[in-house]
Parts: C-alpha cells; structure tokens; sequence
C-alpha cells in the first residue's frame, strides 16, 4: 500500500457521485456506462470522466464490449482503504484493551 493509493482512493470518493457509482456497481451487475448515465441528470460524457478517475483509483473496472462500455467494482477496490484502517484498528484493540486490564486491577482491589 502506498500513500499516493490511499489518497487516490479518498479523492475518487470525495465526490457523492463517485461514491454512488461505485453503490450501484456494488450493489449489483456490472453496468453499460449509458445505463449508469440514466441514474444521474447529466451526460454520458459526465459519467465516463467519472469512471475514469474511479478506475485511476482502482475503484472500478471498465472493459470494451463492442461499442459499449462495461464497468465493475473491482475486487480489490478497497483493499488500500482497508489497509490503511487496520493499522487505527490494532491502535485502538491496544487502548481498549489496556483500559479492560486497569479496570480489571481496579476491581481486584
């Protein structure tokens, strides 16, 4: 995990249409990019350069299916996300358990 893939990763997302993209791919099928552009008052146009920056991220697969566009979550779209959460998680399993371990000694006394 770099720093530059974590912050690829949080930017792709700062945008609320980025996120809901990547909603809709998760929550289902991979999608024709028209398909996605229905969901949204905007452009196909719109749509892809979204796309694009989402698959610069990692985020989001998109293959050529002829004419068409095809995009998916991709496997691994989060891994850079999780990685760097895991690290505040051991941070935090470490506090809470030395505050289990003070309130245990406490009450022995």
């Amino acid at each position: 995990m770099t720093k530059q893939s974590v912050d690829k990763t949080f930017s792709a997302l700062s945008v609320s249409t980025r996120r809901y993209i990547v909603k809709l791919l998760a929550d289902g099928e991979a999608m024709r990019v028209s398909e996605l552009a229905e969901k949204f008052n905007t452009t196909r146009q719109a749509v892809t350069k979204h796309l694009d920056v989402l698959c610069d991220a990692g985020l989001v697969v998109t293959e050529r299916q002829g004419r068409e566009r095809i995009s998916r979550i991709s496997e691994t779209a989060f891994d850079p996300i999780l990685k760097w959460l895991s690290d505040y998680e051991r941070f935090w399993d470490s506090k809470l358990n030395d505050l289990k371990t003070l309130i245990e000694q406490e009450k022995a006394q």
